[in-house]
């Protein structure tokens, strides 16, 4: 039995280290095991598959996407203007106020590439003109993008929560506190880092708005602020359902987009609309593919294996945390965020529960984790799109990226060591 085990996990790390996407190595890897151990039918992969992904709750994941998308069009924009008011007079105010966007655009959108993609194109030029380093610019833009995956209504809560059979609201209040902690931490840590370095001195004088601006950039930004409050507030008061509030969601930013802002036309309308449904695509992959490799996992008690090695390592619960929290970071250098929460989630969660910790807060550490892997490399998906916008190489973040994902491991270890700021949110709403 154990050589047959040995088998998936071989396969699944050779078709990952050779360049095959997650959702397909994860499919490789179960054939094979199957074709290996010879008890089961193939077409258990694909019966799996379509159940895997045959819940209502996920049609909540691309209407975020495309609400998300749909807010470019207008709405972010006149958001990131409203920021740049509202902090430009604090050292290294610009990025201050591209961190404070990606915040807001992480409650829209619930996806951190997305958050990336649209405020790096509009903030990032923008800091490099005033003198900003390029390889900063680009690493502050994918850590704050990256919140998307913390901050409600992010995505990668919304698949942990239905991976593990929680509750999505209650998942994505526990998001609160700690996703803006980490907007305040960056907020913080680029006002000290500017200061040092001199980024943004000079200009904030450009940024002296009229008291008739003002109004103008408030009334403006009014429309896109209420977005945060027909997802969140529909969900955690129970008027809606998840999916429910992602529809009331995409049709209010289409309706901004359209009429209010008329920035959207037909032929953008459907740029977005495929945009949006290969996002959604290349993660329903990984999802499907996540559901045979869990049945082989249960059905041949590989959880309780691993459960089994992991504690005799150590019976001190602290320690087993940080070697979980330790290897989540190191699978997010190569595994795309989304894949470790849906075919990690269910094989780690018993094994902490197990030493007592809470389901929901396991639930932000993993979150985070997957942030710290979103910048950084090889996978770095995140780190990618920031590069792409600015039209840079990777290499040229080196050393910035380190830094900021620095501040992403000390959010970890303070989550992890005092777990009431994750959970006492839980039974407010």
């Amino acid at each position: 039995m154990s050589s047959t085990i040995a088998v998936l996990f071989i396969v699944l790390l050779v078709t990952l280290v050779v360049g095959i996407p997650v959702g397909y190595s994860v499919m490789i890897a179960c054939m094979a095991f199957l074709m290996v151990d010879g008890s089961t039918p193939l077409v258990i992969v694909a019966q799996k598959m379509t159940d895997g992904i045959g819940s209502f709750t996920y049609l909540a994941m691309p209407l975020f996407i495309f609400s998300g998308n749909l807010m470019v069009y207008g709405s972010t924009p006149r958001l990131m203007r409203l920021a740049n008011m509202l902090l430009h007079r604090i050292p290294g105010g610009l990025g201050a106020a591209g961190i404070g966007a990606c915040g807001f655009f992480g409650c829209v959108s619930g996806s951190g590439v997305a958050t990336t993609a649209a405020i790096g194109s509009i903030v990032g030029p923008e800091m490099i003109q005033k003198g900003y380093g390029r390889g900063y610019t680009a690493s502050i833009i994918a850590a704050s993008g990256t919140l998307g995956g913390i901050i409600p209504p992010s995505i990668t809560l919304v698949l942990y929560a239905v991976a593990v059979n929680l509750s999505i609201g209650d998942m994505l209040a526990c998001g609160f506190i700690p996703g803006f902690m980490c907007v305040a931490g960056f907020i913080l840590l680029n006002t000290i880092i500017a200061k040092r370095r001199g980024y943004g001195v000079g200009v904030e004088d450009e940024y002296n708005f009229s008291g008739k601006e003002k109004m103008k950039i408030i009334l403006d930004a009014i429309p896109p602020l209420f977005m945060p409050f027909i997802i969140l507030g529909g969900v955690l008061f129970g008027i809606a359902t998840p999916t429910e509030a992602a529809v009331l969601a995409t049709v209010y930013a289409a309706i901004l987009a359209l009429f209010v802002y008329r920035e959207l036309n037909l032929k953008s309308f459907f740029q977005v609309a495929m945009d949006s449904a290969l996002s959604t695509a290349s993660i329903m992959v990984i999802i499907s593919a996540a559901a045979p490799f869990g049945w082989v996992m249960t059905a041949h008690n590989v959880t309780a294996a691993m459960a089994s090695f992991i504690m005799s390592i150590s019976e001190t619960p602290m320690v087993v945390y940080l070697l979980i929290v330790a290897l989540l970071v190191f699978l997010g250098t190569f595994m795309e965020g989304l894949s470790i929460v849906v075919v990690l989630s269910p094989i780690l969660l018993p094994i902490v529960m197990s030493y007592g910790m809470d389901p929901y807060h396991f639930g932000i550490l993993i979150s985070i984790a997957t942030c710290i892997g979103s910048c950084t490399p090889p996978m770095a998906t995140c780190l990618f799109t920031s590069c792409k916008t600015l039209g840079l190489q990777v290499s040229d973040t080196f050393p910035d990226i380190f830094m900021v994902c620095g501040y992403f491991i000390i959010m970890e270890l303070i989550l992890l060591f005092f777990p009431q700021i994750t959970t006492c949110v839980l039974g407010i709403f």
